[in-house]
């Protein structure tokens, strides 16, 4: 008897893992492909409703047949970054009860509350061993179709398709909409492919890799996105370092980026640094940033305004205009807010998460992805070990693209991050057994 209800719960396993396991593989691909011509948000819309009803359904699929959750197996530092996203969560809802736009952040939140499943669906057994390689060839499917469109319409093949772009200085958006969304993507792609060839993965799939490779890094030259290059030469660093054990390359990665937030944060020192700078002053500033400058000085003076609680989610684009006014008043300096329709992103994932939800929600995050990051780099694998290699490459990138743009407000390039950071945290929860 004991022994057919084990054979009828493997079974149910079996079949929940797989029903879950289609649901996001369909989620994925819909995010890069599914378009409705007829809706406000043609390329936006049906993209995040297909990710959230794919994270919905593998959610109650896994749910079905989960077993009781033994927190006390986990490694010590999962538990602190599980510890600290619950920090970070509850500063979010503390944020949206005092926020003065309700009707803006409690729809986001029970918005970012569904799409934030991808994390413990990743976490899941769903991606052990094979399954978790095919999902890895359902975003390189995803990646690879997206470089592809672009690279036909910058030759000027067109879209059969009668909708308008989402912004973007060139027609090349693919099925994403702007060009900028397909270089997200394309530089992922690309850092996944450089980990692959690193990896001790056979030799065909690492052929294949560097193939792709080429691929998406075309597609990001001929979209002149210099955002992503740089995540793209961030990760690989990070690639080279740990398979070759060169941690002074992390170091010296690290170090700059520190210099670079506090030297552009700190007036004082901006003073002396940037300002210094021969780019033609706020305005040289302002095109090479292709004017992001007013996004970001919007939303360090909401922070300013509200350091502890943020205004609640999704509410930078109804605040976003009166604190740019406000800082262009204070610093005597016009800023030109972002083209098309991203002036509702602050383009800076940090900055953004600092104004809606407050300073404590980003320290707290930050640290939980330092601590994530910690744990994969930890010795406990292999050097050439591929998931980690891939998982490391894939946040590296969503880390530095999140600097100037906002990979977790497109739908793909979030679902994709958010699956990695799951199966990062089971990676580094399962130390404690591999140590």
């Amino acid at each position: 008897m004991i022994a057919i209800d084990d054979a009828n719960r493997t079974t149910l396993v079996s079949l929940a893992q797989r029903i879950a396991w289609w649901s996001v593989a369909l989620a994925l691909l819909g995010s890069a492909w599914l378009v409705d011509p007829f809706a406000e948000a043609a390329f936006d819309a049906p993209k995040r409703l297909c990710v959230l009803l794919g994270a919905a359904l593998a959610s109650i699929a896994l749910c079905w047949c989960a077993q009781s959750i033994r927190w006390r197996e986990w490694s010590l530092s999962s538990r602190w970054i599980a510890a600290l996203a619950a920090l970070a969560l509850l500063c979010m809802i503390v944020a949206a009860v005092v926020s003065p736009h309700p009707e803006l952040a409690w729809p986001s939140l029970r918005r970012l509350l569904l799409i934030a499943l991808l994390v413990p669906i990743g976490a899941s057994s769903m991606l052990d061993g094979a399954p978790g390689k095919r999902m890895l060839w359902v975003v390189l499917l995803a990646c690879a179709s997206t470089a592809v469109i672009s690279l036909l319409q910058a030759i000027g093949i067109e879209l059969p398709l009668h909708v308008a772009q989402i912004g973007g200085r060139f027609p090349t958006g693919a099925l994403l909409g702007n060009e900028g969304y397909v270089a997200l993507a394309c530089a992922i792609m690309a850092a996944v492919c450089a980990a692959v060839a690193a990896s001790a993965a056979p030799r065909r799939a690492r052929i294949a890799a560097a193939a792709l490779g080429v691929l998406a890094i075309l597609a990001i030259v001929v979209n002149h996105q210099a955002t992503s290059a740089a995540a793209l030469l961030a990760a690989l660093s990070v690639i080279v370092a740990v398979r070759w054990q060169a941690r002074w390359l992390v170091t010296l990665l690290v170090a700059t980026l520190l210099i670079a937030a506090t030297t552009a944060l700190v007036a004082p020192l901006r003073a002396v640094t940037w300002a210094k700078l021969p780019v033609g002053g706020i305005e040289g500033f302002q095109r090479l940033t292709t004017y992001r400058l007013g996004a970001w000085v919007a939303a360090l003076d909401m922070v300013s305004a509200r350091p502890l609680t943020g205004y609640g989610l999704g509410t930078f684009a109804a605040e976003a205009q009166t604190h740019r006014l406000a800082a262009e008043l204070d610093l005597h300096e016009r800023f030109v807010q972002p083209s098309g329709a991203s002036f509702v992103y602050a383009h800076q994932e940090y900055l953004q998460l600092a104004a809606e939800a407050g300073i404590p929600a980003l320290l707290f995050l930050l640290t939980a992805i330092v601590v994530l990051m910690l744990g994969l780099l930890r010795h406990c694998w292999p050097p050439d070990d591929p998931e980690r290699l891939v998982l490391i490459a894939i946040i590296s990138t969503g880390i530095i693209e999140a600097l100037a743009w906002f990979p977790l407000q497109v739908p793909f390039t979030a679902t994709v991050l958010l699956l990695a950071c799951g199966r990062a945290w089971r990676m580094v929860a399962s130390t404690a057994e591999l140590s």
